[in-house]
């Protein structure tokens, strides 16, 4: 029979735990509905809209011209009289033409022919950006889900000490109405019952303290998620891998790094884009142009013509511009260095303190376990002593109080530990299983 009711009491708590939904459904909810990485998606969407507009740099432009000038005067030109030979010479002449009111229409075509890389590291520089881009958004992921694990285990510690008051409340009042019963038959003092009402309205107090905590994070929890932290199943537990391999994890993993990495190649790939600029920009051109007076300036004919050829622009001084961009640039990347070093040397730290806290909180925990195995059989005994009168009521009320605070700092251990190992994984950049 007690193997029956044993089964059945382990079934009801495991329906229980796992009954609702499950934290990573809910966390994938936040992802989706938060505005940040809703907003980094756009980001994305326009880098590639942006990068089809830098490739499209690299080809040809065809663009039209129309213009209209007056001119107040005709071109006139006049040749002198020029003299061949003692007693003769050559008449000069005028020749006026063209006309007071000029146009000109044009289709051109212009075409990079060589840029010094400034184009194609323009492309290179953008799809970086959507590199970088991704791994922004793996960092924001990376957060919230950390955020909301250390919510979720937040409102269990509170919810693990508000039983513990619930059960502590139960057993109190119970204990009160058998004081109450035996001041009725002048066996107890009255001090005894005031004494154990004082207790009890104290652990009510600090009950509803408690459950005021417990709805201010369900509100956060539901902010973040879209979810009612009620309904989000009890059970969940944080995995982590070992010291050494989470620091493996988080040297080949954590966006942060991946984030610094591509500024250091964009640094690398501006570099060759500001000494391209010292190189020869080469273009060429090609132009179909239909006006009045036309090519022949003095005609007064609408009239066609084609032009076409090859521009060549080279810097030839600038103040030393080009070195100071570049030393500019090396500081740039030694700063990206310096961080990348910082930021390993602090996650080592950061890491082998949490491994510490995660150890002594484990260690904790099995004592506690001893302990609340020797305060059951204490309080158990102290009730019997009490009533063969051997201790005072605030003997025994301790004892129980003992037991239940035992209980609560057994479960808010087992919890900080979870919390522990959230930060972990947080801080490693350690992905959720597909």
């Amino acid at each position: 029979m007690k193997k029956t009711l044993t089964f059945i009491m382990v079934f009801s708590i495991s329906i229980c735990i796992h009954s609702g939904i499950p934290l990573k459904q809910a966390i994938e909810n936040g992802i989706r509905i938060n505005a940040e990485i809703q907003n980094n998606e756009l980001e994305s969407k326009i880098l590639r809209v942006d990068n089809k507009i830098k490739r499209s740099q690299k080809y040809f432009n065809l663009n039209g011209r129309g213009s209209y000038l007056y001119k107040s005067e005709k071109t006139e030109i006049t040749m002198p009289d020029i003299s061949i030979a003692p007693g003769m010479s050559i008449t000069g002449l005028s020749i006026s033409g063209g006309v007071y009111h000029n146009f000109d229409f044009k289709i051109g075509i212009t075409q990079p022919i060589f840029t010094g890389y400034a184009l194609s590291g323009m492309v290179s520089l953008n799809e970086l950006r959507q590199t970088l881009n991704l791994n922004t958004r793996e960092l924001l992921e990376l957060m919230l889900r950390g955020r909301i694990k250390a919510v979720f285990f937040n409102y269990q510690m509170l919810s693990s000490q508000n039983l513990s008051l619930i059960t502590l409340e139960k057993r109190i009042n119970n204990h009160l109405k058998k004081l109450e019963d035996l001041f009725k038959e002048d066996l107890v003092g009255k001090s005894q019952v005031l004494e154990t009402k004082l207790k009890h309205r104290e652990i009510l107090l600090s009950k509803k303290e408690v459950e005021n905590n417990m709805i201010k994070i369900g509100s956060t929890f539901d902010e973040l998620t879209g979810y009612k932290i009620n309904n989000i199943e009890k059970g969940y537990r944080e995995d982590i891998s070992d010291h050494k391999s989470s620091m493996e994890l988080f040297i080949n993993n954590h966006p942060n790094l991946k984030i610094l990495s591509d500024r250091k190649k964009m640094l690398n790939i501006n570099r060759k884009i500001i000494n391209g600029k010292n190189l020869p920009q080469v273009g060429g051109f090609a132009e179909i142009h239909y006006g009045v007076p036309g090519i022949n300036f003095i005609g007064d004919e609408w009239n066609s013509y084609f032009q076409g050829g090859i521009e060549i622009k080279l810097n030839i001084f600038n103040w030393g511009k080009t070195r100071k961009e570049n030393r500019i640039n090396e500081f740039n990347i030694k700063k990206l260095e310096n961080r990348e070093k910082d930021l390993l040397r602090k996650t080592g730290l950061q890491l082998s303190d949490l491994f510490s806290t995660l150890k002594n909180l484990n260690e904790r925990l099995r004592t506690y376990n001893d302990m609340l195995s020797i305060a059951g059989e204490e309080s158990e005994l102290k009730l019997m002593m009490f009533d063969e009168k051997q201790i005072s009521n605030s003997d025994y009320i301790d004892s129980v109080l003992n037991v239940e605070n035992l209980r609560s700092l057994k479960e808010k251990t087992a919890l900080q530990a979870e919390l522990v190992k959230v930060e972990i994984n947080t801080i490693v950049g350690k992905k959720e299983k597909k």
